[in-house]
């Protein structure tokens, strides 16, 4: 499960993400908008980079990102020409927003971090037997003022060296965001930044959490969603089971539920209510069916037996995600859904159909919040829907276990755990039988989506108490 710290990184996303939602709110937005990057870095000096006005920079294309803007299209485009295009970016109608990329490299905030390199340590003593020298066979390695030193242009990268010190004074060195991602969709473009493969990205946002420079982000939905409201058009909110928690160990889902009517969408509604219809449809589908069936919750998981494991297509589960199982029967006419999770991914899936319209993150839904004045504690509780088992579908195992309780006959059950688990997973089914496949591409589950604001550990513990006892 994700190890949860909350950083300097959260930290500028999140300053952002409110001083845009406040001025959208107060209407000062387009009169402000240029002069956001120097409003949040005053200077003289950079805070995290040598430059302050290299950070200006990064604070720019993050910016346009904030708006919903794809950063390809945009880059060029400076902040003092977009007040007038404002309007036609929210609403969906400029062909500089994103819709269909939502895991973007700001070029300008990458570091270019070095990778694949194989580095000597302080921790190197000199020591007698130089086992790494021996064991390089290119020698690569000398030995110079008294410790090892790798010479780059020799090393092939086989790590033997490594693997052959006692104390383990070298080291491989990798970038974040390749070393999180599963998949290898990142590898680096000419100028040695991070470079995205969409042909194997999922949009999992594991690289999102990863990169300790805020290089790796996601277009939002969160102006446009503001907008859609201040149009005055019927959005019901649905929120994710993983929301526990997220607001405080002592708000309540009900609370939750009523700060999102405050908020001004026009009613609010707990997506557990389409994970038990989902649970239960995949249950009497598993009644009857003959061979392997793999969940469909996670869409990128869905995405990644597409990309990688396209002998399991037709096996994925024909229930919907609990997201659109909701949304279908909540849209009705003119009116919109928004989706409220901890989920890059789902905007991509909600891209791909006609029944919701906007997808928040839980972070973007607290800059929504404070944007609007409301504090959920200070609500008053209500009913949520869903029951234990609903609930249950933001952890790990959790699809399991309600299909199985729901299911009348015994069932050979095979979980992956994050999209690290994938190749193992799916070999370990081609080679013995099974009835369902869970597949989370989020290590722990939902809980530890790249949208989270609390440690999944919490989470978990307060998802055992969600929903009612049926």
């Amino acid at each position: 499960m994700r190890n949860f710290v909350f950083s300097e990184i959260m930290k500028i996303r999140r300053q952002l993400m409110m001083t845009l939602a406040q001025m959208y709110e107060k209407g000062t937005l387009q009169e402000h908008l240029a002069g956001i990057p120097k409003m949040l870095l005053p200077g003289p000096h950079g805070t995290y980079r040598s430059s302050v006005y290299h950070e200006r920079e990064v604070m720019k294309q993050r910016t346009k990102m904030y708006l919903g803007m794809d950063y390809e299209r945009s880059r060029e485009l400076e902040l003092y020409e977009l007040p007038s295009l404002i309007d036609d970016i929210l609403g969906m109608k400029s062909d500089l927003v994103s819709r269909d990329r939502f895991v973007q490299v700001i070029k300008e905030a990458c570091d270019s971090c070095p990778s694949g390199r194989y580095y000597a340590t302080d921790l190197c003593r000199n020591c007698v037997a130089h086992s790494c020298y021996n064991a390089c066979p290119k020698k690569a390695v000398e030995i110079q003022n008294d410790r090892a030193v790798i010479n780059i242009d020799q090393c092939i990268g086989c790590g033997l060296c490594a693997k052959a010190c006692s104390f383990y004074a070298i080291v491989k060195l990798e970038r974040p965001c390749e070393r999180s991602c599963a998949l290898q969709a990142i590898a680096k473009d000419a100028s040695f930044a991070a470079d995205i493969d969409y042909s194997r990205c999922v949009s999992c946002g594991a690289c999102y959490v990863a990169c300790p420079f805020g290089a790796t982000e996601s277009p939002s939905h969160l102006l446009r969603t503001l907008a859609g409201i201040r149009r005055g058009e019927k959005i019901i909110a649905i929120f994710a089971p993983a929301i526990v928690a997220q607001f405080g160990p002592k708000v309540t889902l009900g609370q939750i539920k009523n700060a999102l009517k405050k908020a001004g969408f026009s009613d609010a509604v707990a997506v557990a209510a389409g994970a038990d219809e989902v649970a239960e449809e995949e249950a009497h589908f598993l009644e009857h069916a003959a061979g392997t069936v793999t969940t469909s919750c996670c869409p990128a998981f869905v995405d990644y037996i597409g990309k990688n494991q396209p002998d399991f297509t037709d096996r994925i589960s024909p229930a919907p995600s609990p997201m659109i199982a909701l949304a279908k029967h909540l849209k009705t006419g003119t009116g919109k859904i928004a989706f409220i999770g901890p989920c890059i991914a789902k905007k991509l899936e909600a891209s791909k159909g006609p029944f919701v319209d906007y997808v928040l993150t839980f972070e973007e839904l607290g800059a929504l919040f404070i944007a609007k004045g409301i504090e959920p504690a200070a609500q008053e509780d209500a009913t949520v829907e869903g029951s234990r088992l609903g609930w249950g579908f933001a952890a790990a195992g959790g699809v399991t276990a309600a299909v199985k309780e729901l299911c009348t006959r015994d069932l050979r059950t095979l979980r992956m755990d994050g999209l690290a688990e994938g190749k193992e997973t799916f070999q370990t089914a081609r080679q013995e039988k099974f009835d369902l496949i869970e597949g989370m591409a989020c290590a722990g589950g939902c809980i530890a989506g790249p949208g989270i604001m609390v440690n999944p550990k919490v989470a978990a513990g307060a998802l055992k108490k969600a929903g009612s006892a049926t």
